[in-house]
């Protein structure tokens, strides 16, 4: 019947139909699904799709936008909504929220924590945007510049033996001492001998559940940062307490003007800043700590 025919009466009687209706809202959602019957996936115009065929499953959206770490813990999206999985199986768990207060997550570092300080504000407005740390909280900081790995870790041990006890660490530390010896063998040898101690340290007061620890960019003024890398790494990997590695390399390749401080050229800026801040936030996020 052509639409000319189509009366007027009839269209109404149609429209009043539930089954017209049904056919209506199910051709909707193919469209808006990007799917036509059978799973296969719709082409619009001349545009391609992604994949072929959907498998099953919604493939999980969103994520962090922030920075993410190159080495340890894998940083790829956000652990917070339960996303579900791509290949059709079940969302994954969500973090449990309100497992760690504030004042149980402790900084302690030399002047990359402390200078200019965004790195630690930052982080605790994430936390707070996320619900995952109150208006009237923050996170305790111990850091002082100028110090070396040996002082890093009294830092801890004087928050530890208060009151509080430490759960999460998030910490740098051991460039200052290869500073001072011009990077040489000898003070590599001797700070990763001294992070692994400080490792076992930590592990064997039994309270302290992740460790995120960040290494400096290859700088000129910093020598000793490639020397350091495979054994703090190596260490890292394989400590009793969870320890998520963050190599600030890849994040300042390419940015190493905008991201290190004109005018001393030892420490991060403020852009360089925030990337600390996002990548520490995105491997909290990812690894349900402290959220």
């Amino acid at each position: 019947m052509s639409w000319r025919g189509f009366s007027r009466r009839k269209y109404h009687r149609a429209m009043r139909s539930p089954w017209t209706w049904l056919h209506i809202l199910l051709f909707g959602v193919a469209l808006s699904d990007g799917t036509g019957c059978g799973g296969e996936r719709l082409r619009l115009g001349d545009g391609t799709a992604a994949e072929d065929v959907i498998t099953g499953g919604l493939a999980g959206q969103g994520g962090n936008t922030g920075g993410r770490a190159t080495g340890g813990a894998n940083a790829t999206g956000g652990s917070t909504g339960g996303a579900v999985s791509a290949t059709g199986g079940s969302p994954e768990p969500a973090c449990e929220h309100g497992q760690t207060r504030g004042e149980e997550v402790l900084w302690i570092g030399d002047s990359w924590i402390t200078i200019p300080g965004t790195q630690l504000t930052r982080v605790a407005e994430h936390a707070r945007d996320a619900g995952a740390l109150g208006a009237n909280e923050n996170y305790w900081t111990e850091a002082v510049a100028g110090k070396g790995i040996a002082e890093i870790r009294q830092q801890y041990e004087r928050r530890q033996s208060g009151p509080i006890k430490v759960k999460v660490l998030i910490m740098d530390g051991g460039t200052w001492d290869t500073i001072w010896e011009m990077g040489s063998d000898a003070s590599v040898a001797e700070v990763v001998a001294a992070f692994e101690q400080f490792l076992d340290k930590v592990a064997s007061d039994g309270t302290v559940e992740h460790i995120v620890y960040f290494l400096q960019p290859e700088l000129p003024t910093i020598p000793g940062v490639a020397k350091l890398r495979p054994g703090l790494t190596r260490l890292c990997e394989a400590s009793v307490v969870p320890c998520h590695f963050i190599d600030l390399q890849p994040i300042w390749d390419g940015n190493e003007e905008a991201y290190t401080a004109a005018d001393s050229r030892i420490q991060a800026s403020e852009a360089g800043a925030r990337a600390i801040a996002d990548a520490i936030w995105g491997v909290m996020q990812d690894n349900c700590i402290a959220q």
